[in-house]
């Protein structure tokens, strides 16, 4: 499988059915291969198994492989199907449903299920409202579904096999060489000592996985498994513990170059290149981190607590000469991009410098042994295989950690595939506008709330996907009069799609680190809501201020730092706590003063209040609250700091 996609990035791309079909055949075929669940016990289990797997591998890979002149020649909803398209087409549907249930959850395949039952029209016809429609017959809900470019065939299947499996089997390349213990140990080593030193190296931690991975959850296991019980140990609560971890795992999917699956979606629906999504993606991305630093800071300060003793924090200097090499990987990749190469180039470079690097790492070592002990020929040819393995399985488990992404791309075609169908996508548009009443504001915040229902059954790729159909129009009408653009529309959806990480009551990545932490999920969840707080207030800076406008400099720069003083603010008002605890006046005056250094303008009596006065009107009200708090610290003193454990 990984061969195949390396290839695909190498050569070009091959025609879209064989492309697409090729693809998820294997991942099909893997998904029934590894993720085993027998129904019955015994003999007869391990036969449906079987048969199982080859329905799995014949229906994806026989319009591919197969009968290829007949599906180019067909004419969807012309051509009647014939039998073996009609089985063939319910099996692939089914299999798609159940391959989506092993490896992620129950509620995707079930709301998949609901669209393509909604399209037929023996059900269309009786929604309720605006949700009403003709219908298709059952025949053209297959033929859309199974033969056209869709439905399970559609764009989403079309990006996993060109950009996500590439950028994914870049991870894997590179965690197996051992970056992922080298970002955490170097945030260790810059974090530590700080207040709440192990909670702020995870934010680092996070922002550096997250470059290479991608995934909130693999974010979470990867780093969490260290930094959890770090900040337990130095006396944060395992809930809060769990909250910190997922908020920033959670901000490794909108963190450049690799940014998660959606980014490459994004570059797929509008057209935009990816090196001009990871640019306007670069401050966003660091002041989310900033915002979930901030209430860090702050909790800590609440906590009583200090950094780690000396002793017990690594020196930088030394983990950078061990290390510095995995810092060339993803930058290598940025640079590719900056020069305009196409996209699966960049994450073929990123392969082979991680291959590059780690036999001049091994060459290093080898070297160095033979001028101290000497070397046998027996040694050489195990270090050379052994690097032969490790390309191999890191190999393998790329192509493991892709099975979820593929299953959902399937999956979601097939909600893809009802929407355009049964036009529920263009009537949401209508609905969401109509609702929003001319208000930007209120359709976002509508997109919001949509997001939310959304994240409660699907993954973040899949939940940007379908909002994506259905919000993007609505909020491009309701944008013109502001000059809201495609690409500050569609990062709208893609950040709020995120929130399906730490949204209470269904949010994988916090029970995940709540079960690393031993805490209580639904604390975990909801202290994650709150640390994440940055993720909802960023998409209202895409609409309504310059962030994005990389062709104004000097406003972006006023914002950002604008933003940053916002968000000390929000923390010290959500936390209620600065040098000492905030009385709910004061809380009540930094929110004042937060929303102030966000907002862009405000027209009032008809003068309008341009932003900078706002944002400094603002500053000038979280300066007085400082400047009491010192004052206040300097007659009391600092408080006592919390009891460390021991270790």
């Amino acid at each position: 499988m990984s061969v195949f996609h390396i290839h695909i990035a190498y050569s070009g791309a091959y025609e879209d059915q064989y492309q697409r079909g090729v693809s998820y055949l294997f991942g099909m075929a893997m998904i029934y291969l590894i993720y085993r669940r027998p129904v019955v016990k015994g003999p007869w289990g391990y036969v449906i198994v079987g048969v199982t797997f080859l329905l799995a591998v014949t229906s994806t890979g026989f319009p591919a492989l197969w009968d290829w002149n007949y599906f180019q020649d067909r004419l969807y909803y012309v051509d009647p199907l014939r039998p073996i398209d009609f089985f063939f087409g319910i099996t692939i549907i089914l299999l798609t449903l159940e391959a989506a249930r092993r490896t992620i959850n129950n509620a995707l395949p079930l709301i998949s299920l609901f669209f393509v039952v909604y399209s037929w029209d023996w059900v269309g016809p009786y929604f309720p409202w605006e949700m009403a429609h003709k219908g298709a017959s059952f025949m053209h809900v297959i033929d859309h579904q199974y033969m056209t470019y869709d439905g399970i065939w559609t764009t989403p299947m079309n990006v996993f096999s060109v950009y996500i499996f590439l950028f994914i089997l870049f991870g894997a390349f590179l965690e197996r060489m051992g970056a992922s213990e080298f970002y955490v140990n170097l945030s260790m080593a810059v974090t530590g000592h700080l207040r709440g030193g192990p909670a702020k190296a995870a934010i680092f931690a996070s922002a550096m996985t997250g470059t290479i991975m991608g995934s909130t959850n693999a974010n979470v296991v990867t780093t969490g498994s260290f930094t959890i019980p770090m900040m337990k140990r130095t006396g944060f609560p395992p809930e809060t513990g769990a909250g910190i971890e997922t908020a920033a795992s959670t901000g490794g999917q909108i963190m450049p170059p690799v940014m998660g699956a959606s980014a490459f979606l994004i570059v797929e629906f509008t057209g935009i290149s990816y090196w001009d999504i990871v640019r306007v993606s670069i401050i966003p991305a660091a002041l989310y981190f900033f915002s979930v630093y901030a209430l860090v800071h702050f909790e800590s300060r609440k906590l009583g607590l200090v950094g780690l003793p000396k002793d017990q924090v690594p020196r930088v200097g030394p983990i950078m000469k061990e290390g510095w090499f995995y810092l060339r990987p993803p930058i290598i990749i940025i640079v590719v991009l900056m020069t305009g190469r196409p996209v699966p180039y960049a994450g073929l470079y990123g392969i082979g410098s991680v291959i590059i690097l780690a036999a001049l790492k091994g060459g290093l070592v080898l070297l160095k042994k033979a001028r101290e002990e000497g070397v046998t020929a027996s040694e050489l040819v195990h270090a050379l295989l052994g690097g032969v393995w490790n390309i191999v399985e890191a190999m393998e488990h790329g192509a493991r950690n892709s099975l979820p992404i593929a299953a959902a791309v399937g999956t979601v075609g097939l909600i893809m595939g009802a929407l355009f169908q049964s036009g529920l996508g263009l009537k949401f548009a209508s609905m969401v506008t109509s609702l929003a009443g001319g208000s930007l504001l209120l359709g976002i915040f509508l997109v919001g709330v949509a997001s939310f229902v959304l994240g409660m059954g699907l993954p973040t790729s899949a939940a940007y996907i379908v909002l994506s159909v259905m919000a993007v129009p609505a909020m491009l009408e309701l944008g013109e009069p502001v000059g809201l653009t495609l690409m500050a529309a569609h990062l709208i959806v893609f950040w709020y799609s995120l929130d399906s990480c730490f949204t209470p009551p269904v949010c994988v990545p916090a029970y995940t680190a709540a079960g690393i932490a031993g805490a209580n999920p639904s604390k975990a969840a909801w202290s994650a809501l709150m640390m994440a707080k940055g993720m909802y207030v960023m998409p209202l800076m895409f609409a309504f201020t310059p962030i994005l406008a990389l062709n104004r400099p000097m406003a972006i720069a006023e914002t950002a730092v604008a933003a940053v003083f916002g968000f000390t603010a929000l923390a010290q008002m959500m936390i209620g706590h600065s040098y000492f605890p905030l009385s709910t006046p004061v809380r009540v005056i930094l929110g004042v003063a937060a929303a102030l250094l966000f907002w862009p303008k405000i027209v009032l009596l008809g003068v309008v209040l341009p932003g900078v006065m706002l944002h400094a009107t603002g500053a000038l009200i979280l300066g007085g609250v400082f400047l009491i708090q010192r004052k206040r610290l300097a007659v009391e003193g600092e408080p006592a700091p919390a009891v460390l454990e021991t270790a």
